[in-house]
């Protein structure tokens, strides 16, 4: 092969190399995630990068407590991230094939946890529900009020600095 049609063949290859890299960087950043929960109270997106983008709550969520309705969140975050880690992998396999660098890659994929059956109704040891509208409620007892010093701290009528 003569020195000429090695050099073509290199830019050729060359060339190619280009525009699938550049191909590659075009899907991965249109790899977003979109995941809604099992029971469509919340969706979330995120980027390739497993970034949160945007979440959206239904009505459904209304009807969850604060600490049902934080776990819901994170499990369909969860869920999204290892979607979109998932799209960004499929999409440099053809490149990377079964290399080192394929699994350094999908070693940062996130394992799913196990899902957590939902918490029963707040009892009320957690966090008490409180309405904006209505007033807040008094404690129960006023606390006991607190013990006056002697007459005698009062040397120049004005009361102790200590209170």
């Amino acid at each position: 092969m003569n020195p000429e049609q090695m050099i073509a063949d290199l830019e050729s290859r060359a060339q190619q190399l280009q525009q699938r890299s550049q191909q590659m960087q075009e899907q991965i950043q249109h790899a977003t995630s979109t995941t809604t929960s099992p029971n469509e109270a919340v969706t979330v997106q995120v980027a390739p990068n497993g970034a949160l983008q945007h979440i959206e709550f239904s009505p459904a969520a209304m009807r969850l407590t604060h600490v049902q309705l934080g776990q819901l969140v994170m499990q369909t975050v969860q869920k999204a991230q290892i979607q979109a880690a998932e799209q960004v992998a499929s999409i440099v396999e053809p490149e990377f094939g079964d290399t080192e660098a394929m699994d350094f890659l999908r070693s940062f994929i996130p394992q799913p946890e196990e899902e957590a059956a939902p918490p029963p109704p707040e009892d009320g040891q957690v966090m008490r529900e409180v309405s904006w509208n209505e007033p807040a409620q008094k404690p129960a007892q006023k606390p006991a009020p607190r013990p006056q010093r002697p007459a005698e701290d009062d040397e120049d009528g004005f009361g102790s600095v200590l209170r």
